[in-house]
């Protein structure tokens, strides 16, 4: 967007919403980039950028690439403590990573995501759960959830997926390389490359075709590990 665009865009919002909602967006605008501004000089992130109401902590435990992006609302968060329990976490994000409104992401473990990655809005991304319930893990329930969190298994995800709006990641979910995750599902285990996953949990259901360059259908669900 050049400059006369930005211009216009900002005289059509002053005629549409009135003053004093153009200088309260105004304040919010430059309020944000100074915030932006320390934040990335803070965690080496050229052209880091995040909007009101963000919450975020752990930074000597995070990487954050170039030309994150970031809607109002985020939660980033490296768990380092919680109720008399130490953690270990690493959060890595890629370059060119963008997250719409109110994001949550949180590691006590391992969080990885490539460069390229879009997020929708209300997108959970979390490696820990408050308790155990199978799988070798199992913290009795008269422990309050508050002081049973468990650091479970990384999370992985490719350069150049989509995650569509109110999309749940959890614990040990892998999201392959160039794959979409449609909104509302909730990734528990693989999801292969170049993929289009949807559901509870979430299943593959068209895969791209780079000999033909169209999204397929897939009949045999067998590269599916997430079963």
């Amino acid at each position: 967007m050049n400059r006369s665009d930005v211009v216009h865009n900002m005289v059509r919002y002053l005629r549409n919403n009135g003053l004093f909602h153009f200088s309260g967006l105004i304040v919010e605008i430059l309020r944000n980039h100074i915030h932006s501004y320390f934040l990335g000089r803070k965690l080496g992130a050229a052209g880091l950028l995040v909007r009101s109401g963000y919450y975020i902590r752990g930074l000597p435990y995070m990487h954050i690439g170039k030309n994150f992006h970031a809607g109002r609302g985020l939660w980033l968060e490296a768990v380092t403590q919680c109720q008399g329990q130490n953690f270990s976490p690493v959060i890595e994000i890629g370059d060119n990573v963008s997250i719409s409104f109110w994001g949550h992401i949180a590691a006590a473990k391992l969080i990885t995501i490539g460069s390229g990655v879009m997020i929708g809005s209300k997108v959970t991304i979390i490696d820990h759960d408050h308790g155990g319930y199978g799988s070798g893990m199992n913290v009795s329930p008269d422990i309050p959830p508050s002081q049973r969190l468990l650091s479970v298994a990384s999370v992985r995800i490719g350069s150049n997926v989509w995650i569509a709006d109110g999309v749940v990641v959890t614990a040990g979910a892998e999201i392959g390389e160039g794959s979409v995750i449609g909104a509302n599902s909730v990734v528990r285990g693989y999801i292969p490359p170049f993929t289009l996953a949807v559901g509870v949990p979430a299943r593959p259901i068209k895969k791209f075709d780079f000999v033909r360059r169209e999204w397929a259908r897939i009949s045999d669900r067998s590269d599916n590990r997430s079963s």
